[in-house]
């Protein structure tokens, strides 16, 4: 009995908060599924006896469990979860693959694509005659041409018409083709100018899918937002930064936080330009105040970003390399034996490394590891290179680097740090490992000579 009423109690608690995710199928099926935290995943493993079966796991994705009520939970590289309501279901989602959205300033929220033959979406065009969405086009179309159309379902057919890699998508929507796009995303997101957001913002729009600290408006803008979004001032004089604000409450029900306009600043004593945060529960404020409070007196830390490899390895950073390998499944969050020192395995990480890369708190943790495993799949698939360690005079720190036999490195130290840091790319691309960019700077050189 208490069992009983202790998975009601899950159950319960997991309803409230869980988000549902509806997947129409290329058949036009509607799959209704329910997105998980780490934590409702977890108690749902335990409620329901979860057990992994790797015969049934979805590609790209961590792991596949069985629960004893013949549900199906999927976990993500980043702890999260879906749940499929019965192993018919999972079979008609075979040819969907989960993703997750990172463009820098939306909500990483979990989505998918279902990948498609060139020939598949031609012929999708040509029976269904879908609505093109001729706005969204190339800036080069000799190189990199498509077409995008919107279906009757309101799902993008994304038309890739490159000459070299000819192939057709279908996304729920524009944010995850932009995701995947850089030239979408710009045609999407992309600001007519810098009042662009400030301009919704006055008109009422809370930008609920932006994921950002803060907005900044002009103090021309305060009073229509005030108005539009329906404000009543309830607190004054609030810091969570080192300006104080004003607390308004929404007759909608959040809450904004704006500078206050009439405070000594680095230009004088009025603001030229404020920072208005929105909150969804006073606690959310409170929790942002108690933050201001812990820090704002320590001093600002910089370093040389191999500062930590640097003191925890110095030079013998290559004896710690396979250590370093082993890591990295826990930290990314797949199976030991999923993961091999080759361009397979390159994927994999790739993906583990997309779902995670936002996560900024973790990136310490794998960039060692991610660093290590690179240096191994390019010894071995180059059949070149050696492990070493150079010691850098400016930073007074000590960087891992794989030397070839030519004498240069295999990758830029900087680059490959900076590139996996400011955003989830693929670890080839951080390395250079075609040699584009040492091809470009060996003939940039001659030319000079």
């Amino acid at each position: 009995m208490k069992r009983f009423a202790s998975i009601i109690l899950t159950l319960l608690a997991i309803n409230c908060f869980a988000q549902k995710l509806e997947i129409i199928t290329v058949g036009k099926s509607k799959i209704t599924t329910t997105l998980l935290d780490s934590v409702s995943k977890k108690k749902l493993l335990k409620q329901f006896n979860g057990k992994q079966d790797n015969s049934i796991r979805k590609k790209w994705t961590a792991r596949t469990f069985q629960l004893s009520d013949n549900k199906i939970l999927i976990e993500f590289y980043d702890q999260q979860a879906i749940l499929i309501e019965s192993l018919e279901d999972l079979k008609a989602l075979d040819q969907v693959r989960f993703v997750k959205n990172v463009i820098w300033n939306l909500k990483k929220n979990i989505s998918y694509k279902i990948e498609l033959t060139f020939e598949e979406g031609k012929e999708k065009i040509q029976l269904e005659k879908p609505k093109a969405l001729t706005q969204y086009r190339s800036d080069m179309p000799e190189w990199y041409d498509f077409e995008v159309y919107e279906l009757s379902t309101g799902q993008i057919l994304f038309l890739d018409k490159s000459q070299n890699h000819q192939s057709s998508t279908i996304y729920p929507d524009l944010k995850t083709l932009a995701s995947e796009n850089a030239t979408i995303e710009e045609q999407v997101y992309g600001f007519e100018d810098e009042k662009y957001l400030m301009r919704l913002l006055a008109s009422g729009d809370r930008l609920p899918d932006y994921d950002v600290e803060y907005h900044l408006i002009y103090p021309e803008y305060l009073e229509d937002i005030i108005k539009s979004h329906k404000l009543n001032i309830i607190e004054h004089k609030v810091y969570v930064s080192e300006f104080f604000g004003n607390l308004y409450k929404s007759e909608r029900g959040y809450y904004i936080l704006v500078d206050e306009i009439d405070q000594k600043n680095g230009a004088g004593d009025r603001m030229q330009i404020l920072s208005l945060r929105i909150y969804d529960s006073i606690e959310q404020l409170k929790q942002e105040e108690k933050r201001y409070r812990k820090y704002k007196n320590k001093p600002f830390k910089s370093e040389h970003f191999y500062r930590e490899i640097s003191d925890e390895y110095e030079q013998r950073f290559p004896e710690y390399v396979p250590q370093l390998i082993d890591k990295l499944p826990s930290i990314l969050n797949f199976d030991k034996e999923q993961l091999s020192i080759d361009s397979i395995g390159m994927d994999l990480v790739d993906e583990a490394i997309k779902w995670n890369g936002t996560n900024y708190k973790l990136f310490d943790r794998w960039f060692p590891s991610v660093l290590a495993y690179y240096g191994d799949c390019y010894i071995k698939e180059k059949k070149d290179g050696v492990w070493t360690a150079i010691y850098n005079s400016e930073g007074k720190v000590w960087i891992p680097i794989v030397k070839l036999k030519d004498g240069s490195t295999a990758w830029d130290w900087i680059e490959f740090y900076k590139s996996l840091y400011e955003g989830p790319i693929p670890i080839r691309w951080a390395g250079d490992w075609e040699g584009d960019t040492k091809k470009f700077l060996k003939l940039h050189n001659e030319e000079k000579k």
